[in-house]
């Protein structure tokens, strides 16, 4: 079996029990009482179950949970938060920019309160993690130490784009919405080395969805209205793929210098311990 195949065997299967298990969750008719909050619940026992997982491949593989940035440490509630911030940043950005340009309009919901809202919403923290564990835990680690950063963002962004799938949504349109926050994320864990701040950045980016009414299962604060009093030459669904491509773009640019910088820095490590070698050899 060819070395390379080998490594990444166990990513695969990963990814493959991970999509089964969530394809299995969404068609059986299984319901919690009506007492508890359904996605909450769903979203609690996806992430045990694949925590379960990635510990299986992990003692399979007889490697740690360090090797993978999936343990714990003093540095994970602060990058959680940055990640929050960042998130609401791009979503507060983008938001801003449609109500600017576009004729839409924000008329509060007054039949819906904060707390039942945050009650709400609360599923979004486990059901960011499993989706993060996911795509961007332990296969997503593993993959970027054998192929290259770039493969593996478009695999994992085109796999969380037609994991979204919800029987309607255009092949197009999953790749130009949860596509392009699949390679953001991932962007962001490969670079913090962690799932903390793309996780982070998922959870404030649902919410904040959620509260405008972004999120069709969920009661928002705010409804989004069109205007016929405003006039506009800006449609705000192209406006929202602009935005998208925008962040595509930032994302990409972000990687890439990145990656130019850790090989510079690689060269200038690689220089300073060959010019040390020369002296050594010239001093003999």
């Amino acid at each position: 079996m060819n070395i390379k195949f080998k490594l990444i065997l166990p990513s695969i299967v990963f990814l493959f029990i991970g999509l089964l298990f969530f394809l299995a969750i969404r068609t059986l008719p299984i319901t919690m009482p009506p007492e508890l909050n359904n996605m909450l619940m769903m979203g609690l026992i996806a992430c045990a179950f694949l925590f379960f997982l990635s510990k299986r491949m992990l003692r399979y593989e007889n490697i740690e949970l360090s090797v993978v940035h999936l343990k714990p440490n003093k540095t994970t509630f602060l990058r959680l938060l940055i990640g929050l911030i960042i998130g609401a940043i791009i979503v507060g950005v983008m938001l801003y920019t449609v109500f600017t340009l576009t004729n839409l309009n924000l008329n509060r919901v007054e039949s819906q309160t904060m707390a039942p809202f945050l009650l709400a919403v609360s599923a979004f923290i486990p059901l960011a993690l499993m989706e993060e564990l996911l795509f961007r835990g332990y296969p997503f680690f593993r993959l970027t130490q054998t192929i290259n950063i770039r493969w593996v963002l478009l695999i994992t962004a085109i796999l969380f784009a037609l994991y979204h799938y919800n029987g309607t949504a255009s092949v197009s349109s999953l790749l130009i919405g949860p596509g392009v926050w699949g390679v953001t994320f991932g962007v962001a864990a490969y670079l913090s080395k962690s799932i903390a701040v793309p996780l982070g950045m998922h959870i404030s980016t649902n919410v904040l969805q959620a509260i405008f009414g972004l999120k069709s299962r969920y009661v928002p604060m705010w409804e989004v209205e069109q205007s016929t009093k405003i006039e506009t030459f800006i449609e705000p669904t192209q406006l929202g793929i602009a935005m998208q491509i925008v962040l595509l773009v930032i994302s990409i640019i972000v990687l890439e210098i990145s990656l130019y910088r850790r090989k510079s820095m690689h060269k200038k490590v690689a220089n300073i311990h060959l010019n040390m070698m020369n002296e050594k050899v010239l001093k003999k």
